[in-house]
């Protein structure tokens, strides 16, 4: 009986403790409100939701990075700000937007919760939403205002790929910080190491 209850303990800790206080940070996003009536609220909707709609556990990463995770927020806060003040100028400019365009991202995480967390990262930055999300090839599709030039399209694809780059190097697993070219202990990448070339066959025309 105490096993199974330090088991449902330890599943409750790790899956839905998690899934709460990311549903009641959502809700707060959501009102643009961080009072602590809000965040009663969300907490009671979060409770409600977790406990009348139950949902199958979703694997987490082992991985915590603190410092990858103010550095993460310090970036997005940053990027969400100067968006902002573009979309304003972009609306009371006198020259109207000749052009959007439809941006395909291809991510990298393989993590369903880490590609969520960065999918709500890039959806959250003003001047572009997610038109479409392809789970299994982890591509986003993402509606993006006024790309008059080729290069524009390019950058936004890039801040993108940068800020899932931060939220895996935050909360990603070992083998995603690897796949991005960053040391991590005990995951050795394969992808560096040159197969040697098969000898050639002298009689072989």
């Amino acid at each position: 009986m105490r096993a199974s209850t330090a088991r449902r303990v330890a599943v409750a800790w790790r899956y839905d403790v998690p899934l709460v206080v990311g549903l009641v940070v959502l809700w707060a996003l959501l009102w643009g409100s961080w009072t602590p009536l809000t965040l009663l609220c969300g907490l009671v909707v979060a409770l409600l939701t977790t406990q009348l709609l139950p949902l199958p556990p979703v694997p987490l990463s082992a991985r915590f990075s603190p410092v990858g995770v103010v550095r993460f927020l310090v970036v997005w806060i940053g990027l969400v700000v100067a968006a902002s003040f573009r979309v304003a100028w972009i609306a009371v400019r006198p020259r109207p937007v000749r052009r959007n365009s439809i941006v395909l991202v291809q991510l990298r995480a393989t993590g369903e919760m880490t590609f969520t967390l960065a999918t709500l990262a890039i959806a959250l930055v003003p001047g572009s939403y997610v038109v479409d999300v392809d789970l299994r090839r982890r591509r986003l599709l993402l509606h993006v205002l006024d790309t008059e030039r080729p290069d524009q399209v390019e950058r936004e694809r890039a801040e993108a790929n940068r800020l899932e780059a931060m939220v895996i190097r935050a909360l990603g697993s070992k083998q995603d910080v690897a796949a991005l070219g960053d040391a991590v202990d005990g995951v050795v990448r394969t992808d560096s190491v040159r197969v040697p070339r098969r000898p050639r066959d002298r009689g072989a025309r």
